[in-house]
Formats: C-alpha cells, structure tokens, sequence
C-alpha cells in the first residue's frame, strides 16, 4: 500500500512541475502564472494558504477567524490565500443561501494544478482532507502543513506570523 500511495504522490508531483532546483514558492508561482487566477508572491512575502470547499463544515466555520488574521496581519508583508476545486457558481450558490459569509482574502475556484500542488504538500493523508492549511515562510519555503480547523491551528497560524513579523 505505502508503494502505491509513494507512485501515486510521485505522479502527482511529476504532473504539477515540482522540481527540486526551486523552493516551494517558486514552483507554486510558476502553477499561479500559468492558470492567472492568484498574483504571484512577491519576494520576502510569506504566505497562509487554505484549501476549503463550500460543503466542508469545519472550513465554513474557521473563515471568520481566519478573516480576523487577515485583520490583524494587514500591512505585515503576508498574504492569505484560499484555494477551492469547486466552480465560481458553486461559490455563487452557496452565498445565496449564506448571504452573510464573506472572505477577507483571495480566492482562487477550480484551479486544480495549484490544488494539486498544494495537497501534495500533506504527506501524511495525501492531500484527502480538508480544510488544509499551508504555511509559506519569507525565504518561499513551507514551513508548516496541517489539516482541519480548531483554535490550536488558529493559534498555530498566529505563531507563525509573528515569527515571520519579526524575520527579517
């Protein structure tokens, strides 16, 4: 089984252009430039990334904690970006039956190379669950990966902004 699940991840990483030669924020901004649906990181710029979908309860629920980082890290060189497989109507839906449910970062719909690359990242599920959190420090490298939402990984997300506030 640890066979197939390492051929399946190597043909994944194969499929979304992972190479060892650039960090992972360059590899993530080659898939960004290819689809245009996200701007690219910006050197120095460190990066919160969730992967989410309208039907998962859990990513639902952590999104208006999540805006209230955006809040408090605005202008901290930082940026918060949330990656869903599903349709822009889909998300369309979904907000006429939540009106109130709002993001305060970018969002990217059914871009599935950087869904694909970003999972990747989960090692220990294979990129299965979700709501994936992905932590991209300054120098483009990710840092930290994990799954669901709590306030300990709220907390977790918090930690590492305040390390990368004071990283030079």
């Amino acid at each position: 089984m640890k066979i197939i699940l390492t051929f399946f991840t190597y043909l994944l990483l194969v499929n979304t252009g992972v190479n060892d030669t650039n960090n992972f924020k360059d590899q993530l901004n080659d898939t960004l430039k290819k689809n245009k649906a996200i701007a690219e990181l910006s050197p120095g710029e460190a990066a919160v990334i969730n992967i989410w979908a309208t039907w998962c309860g859990p990513c639902i629920k952590e999104i208006p904690e999540m805006n209230e980082l955006v809040q408090e890290y605005k202008n901290r060189n930082v940026r918060f970006l949330a990656f869903s497989n599903e349709t822009m109507n889909t998300y369309k839906s979904f907000l006429k039956r939540r009106p109130d449910f709002q993001f305060d970062y970018e969002i990217s719909f059914g871009d599935t190379r950087s869904i694909n690359l970003l999972k990747a990242q989960d090692k220990q599920r294979g990129g299965t669950a979700i709501p994936i959190h992905i932590l991209i420090n300054k120098d483009g490298d990710v840092e930290q990966v994990f799954i669901g939402a709590s306030p300990a990984n709220i907390q977790k997300i918090k930690t590492f902004l305040d390390k990368q506030a004071s990283a030079k």
